[in-house]
């Protein structure tokens, strides 16, 4: 006889784990193709990754070392970068407006018919004359120290780094005229090694002509230091040599510093880096061997380099002053390193921010001045 409720019972007590057997089992289908499908991904995501890490290998290891030596002119390129040009859609002739101090954009022709842009920024006494553009040329020989400024690899005159040393230098009353070397800025022509140093020569000599007896002084920086010390070994031979020379975040020779640039980090450790790399870089005629340069530089040199710089590291710069100190006579002008600390985060651009970079300036150039007297002096007795 059943008992009333037995059908019921059974249904909840057996029914019931069935249910729950038969979801457990979806359940765990659902899981296994979850997972299943995660495995996939996992798979198809490291394939990938493995992929784009293949072709990255390959093209930095193989397809740039190749194309760099089967095409040595890419190095002339990569030394002058001329196209590089920050900021962009420069109006050189509205100079003011990005000087921010009285600023004459002109032209000049060298003798194999290049044409050179430069400014022309007035001594701070002067910002408040209101003096028209043809009176700037003769206002070179007032008795403010002149500064020629040589700037780096990359960009213009119109830099904003570069701006900055101007104004500093325009405050502490000096004239300072910024070139851009051939196929630079508004220049026209294409840069080489001879082609910017000639350039810088033609400015000089120029300025030399016109500057009375104004003090005279190069300012280069980075590779800018380079075409100063082989500008500067030109001008000594010839015995037309500046009061003083500033050398700005520079290096001991190109090869060093291309050895030493982030680009090259990649490739430092393979053993054709020399054949691959540095050798196409002699091959474009491109030496800028300052070490040996400035054994001939005789007035005095005050070398400036932040001890974080990335572009041109401390140690080439210590290589530098070394090299001043080591090579060049007793009866020269002396060499000075004035190094600036890490904490400070200059790097490779921003020395002219400095607070004490206007002092600095002017012990060297009181030296530079009182070497000058001397010299004179003794000339004068020797007569």
């Amino acid at each position: 006889m059943k008992r009333r409720g037995e059908g019921k019972s059974r249904d909840s007590v057996h029914g019931t784990p069935m249910k729950q057997n038969l979801a457990g089992r979806k359940s765990s289908s659902k899981s296994r193709t979850s997972d299943s499908l995660f495995a996939d991904q996992s798979k198809w995501f490291v394939f990938k990754l493995l992929k784009v890490m293949v072709i990255t290998a390959t093209l930095v290891y193989i397809v740039i070392p190749v194309f760099v030596k089967t095409n040595p002119w890419i190095q002339n390129k990569i030394i002058f970068l001329n196209n590089l040009r920050w900021p962009p859609f420069i109006d050189f002739s509205d100079a003011e407006a990005i000087v921010h101090f009285p600023t004459r954009n002109f032209h000049l022709t060298t003798d194999d018919e290049i044409r050179l842009g430069l400014w022309h920024v007035l001594p701070g006494s002067l910002k408040e004359a209101d003096i028209s553009f043809d009176k700037y040329e003769a206002l070179l020989n007032d008795s403010h120290p002149v500064v020629l400024y040589l700037h780096g690899n990359s960009g213009t005159r119109a830099g904003w780094h570069r701006v900055g040393l101007y104004r500093v230098l325009a405050e502490m009353n000096f004239h300072v005229i910024a070139m851009d070397y051939r196929g630079y800025g508004d220049s026209s022509g294409s840069p080489s090694e001879d082609g910017v140093v000639s350039d810088a020569l033609f400015v000089y000599r120029w300025l030399r002509q016109r500057k009375g007896n104004a003090p005279f002084f190069i300012w280069g920086h980075s590779l800018g230091t380079g075409v100063t010390a082989k500008l500067a070994k030109i001008i000594c031979r010839n015995d037309e040599a500046p009061d003083g020379i500033f050398l700005e975040s520079g290096f001991n020779n190109i090869l060093d510093a291309a050895t030493h640039h982030p680009m090259a980090s990649p490739y430092k450790k393979m053993p054709w880096f020399h054949w691959l790399f540095l050798d196409t870089i002699t091959e474009n005629n491109i030496h800028f061997q300052s070490d040996q340069s400035i054994a001939e530089v005789s007035p005095p040199l005050l070398i400036l380099h932040a001890e974080d710089d990335v572009i041109v590291p401390f140690h080439l710069g210590v290589k530098l002053y070394e090299a001043a100190v080591s090579t060049r006579p007793d009866m020269y002008g002396p060499a000075e390193f004035v190094p600036f600390n890490a904490s400070l985060g200059y790097g490779h651009k921003l020395i002219f921010m400095a607070p004490e970079l206007p002092d600095i300036i002017r012990k060297f150039m009181q030296l530079c001045q009182e070497r000058k007297q001397k010299l004179l002096s003794e000339s004068k007795l020797v007569t």
